[in-house]
């Protein structure tokens, strides 16, 4: 390790699929993109370990990695300026606030979701949008297509 306080992680998860053709049996091998750390969203902290901050792998990986990516706004925090114009985060808090036609945010939602969320290689597909409104909160349910499976993931904005 260098000097410096956030430790490497060196995890390679590797996810085996199997599909069963009429034909043959195909395998195909995907390595993750590692581990993140578990955030309790609600009450504001890393989710503590046997004394170390818990790490998540896996599916559960992926979701945690899907809620950041949800409540982090484009442009908002330094940490994630690249210096390209696809930076990490979603920018949809103008868009929800604007006196726009509901169709269009609806529209405006689902690709600024799909568009992002399938920036991660471990996502093969975003559908099944359903946008409701509740007092002054748009919540938005989808269904993500993932190397593990089918999550089903709920955005309040």
């Amino acid at each position: 390790m260098a000097d410096s306080i956030i430790p490497e992680l060196n995890i390679e998860e590797e996810v085996t699929l199997t599909s069963y053709g009429t034909a043959a049996i195909d395998t195909t091998t995907i390595v993750s993109n590692g581990a993140v750390f578990n955030f309790d969203f609600d009450v504001g902290e890393f989710v503590i370990k046997d004394g170390n901050i818990e790490l998540l792998t896996g599916i559960k990986a992926l979701k945690m990695w899907i809620e950041k990516l949800v409540r982090t706004e484009k442009n908002k925090f330094k940490i994630y300026e690249t210096g390209v114009a696809d930076e990490y985060g979603i920018s949809l808090l103008d868009l929800i606030n604007s006196n726009n036609p509901y169709f269009f945010i609806q529209a405006e939602v689902q690709r600024e979701l799909t568009e992002n969320l399938l920036k991660n290689a471990e996502i093969l597909t975003v559908s099944n949008f359903v946008l409701t409104r509740e007092t002054n909160v748009l919540v938005v349910n989808f269904t993500v297509n993932s190397v593990y499976g089918v999550l089903e993931s709920e955005v309040r904005l």
